[in-house]
């Protein structure tokens, strides 16, 4: 059984932050008697002096001090939890759950989060960054609320296109291919490494198929550009995500005009049983809001 309760700590804390008894009985809303006399039972139950009187001002005692700290914890934590459950009765969401494919921009990513977290506090986001087919595998399968992902222009789903995502091969500035002229290039890449991004399905190669020779497998984006900068090989990289080694010239272009660029498509699209769910569309407008205008981001492509 414990010995104190939360409303105890709740009236320490208030009388701490406002600095005296009556301060804190206005805040609270409680009478100056009733308030003393929880901090009385609160000091009395704990066997130690928690508060002392210095002039006019109630200050903690160490004592007092350490166990606030941990009672603020507690107290803000049960706050977090009354909430969710007045957002729950409420309706609101209490997980979605978001594949977006490693092409989609980490920038774009990351703001849209922060700005849904600013207006749904309450709701979290479950992130599945996937690569390659993992978005249509997972697609495929149903389980997942909304999805941002590469997909066939003909899949017969509704769908939006979100943006192009424009990806060249690169090599670090001190990789041999560079020594090779521009124009022979091209058939010189086939005699080196290819850095390439696969989901766990696709890391073996097929016996019937040689594509994979000479290539390194990473799982993530990220760790293919490490590779490439470490000169393992060149791969096809999102210019979005190392304009910071373009610009300082860490990676390089392996060729100098557009003659290799390609361009991926990527769609957002919802689960059938999400497709009215309000909180579903303020994730997909907090994600598009620097990328799409508003009115678009919820017309749907045949």
């Amino acid at each position: 059984m414990l010995k104190t309760t939360l409303e105890q700590w709740q009236v320490l804390r208030s009388v701490v932050e406002q600095g005296s008894i009556a301060k804190a009985a206005e805040q609270t809303f409680k009478s100056q008697p009733a308030i003393s006399y929880q901090l009385s039972q609160l000091q009395q139950r704990l066997g130690i002096e928690i508060l002392n009187l210095k002039g006019r001002k109630l200050v903690l005692t160490e004592q007092g001090r350490i166990l606030l700290e941990q009672a603020v914890f507690i107290l803000d934590q049960w706050r977090d939890l009354e909430a969710r459950a007045e957002a729950l009765t409420q309706g609101e969401r209490a997980v979605i759950s978001l594949v977006v494919d490693s092409l989609f921009p980490k920038s774009d990513l990351f703001n849209g989060l922060k700005r849904f977290n600013l207006a749904f506090p309450n709701t979290h986001v479950h992130v599945k960054e996937t690569v390659r087919d993992e978005g249509m595998m997972l697609l495929n399968q149903g389980n997942d609320d909304l999805y941002i992902i590469s997909a066939p222009e003909n899949l017969s789903v509704t769908k939006s296109a979100v943006m192009t995502v424009e990806v060249i091969p690169v090599a670090h500035k001190e990789h041999p291919i560079f020594q090779v002229p521009s124009h022979l290039r091209e058939a010189k890449l086939k005699c080196v490494p290819m850095i390439q991004v696969v989901d766990k399905y696709h890391q073996q190669p097929n016996d019937e198929d040689n594509r994979y020779q000479d290539s390194w497998f990473f799982t993530s984006l990220s760790s293919a550009v490490d590779a490439i900068i470490n000169q393992l090989g060149y791969g096809w990289i999102p210019i979005s995500e190392i304009h910071q080694y373009l610009d300082n010239g860490t990676l390089c272009p392996i060729f100098d005009d557009q003659q290799m660029l390609r361009n991926s498509t990527l769609y957002l699209i919802k689960n059938q049983d999400a497709r009215h769910d309000s909180v579903i569309h303020a994730l997909e407008d907090a994600l598009l809001e620097n990328i799409l205008p508003k009115e678009e981001h919820h017309t749907p492509l045949d």
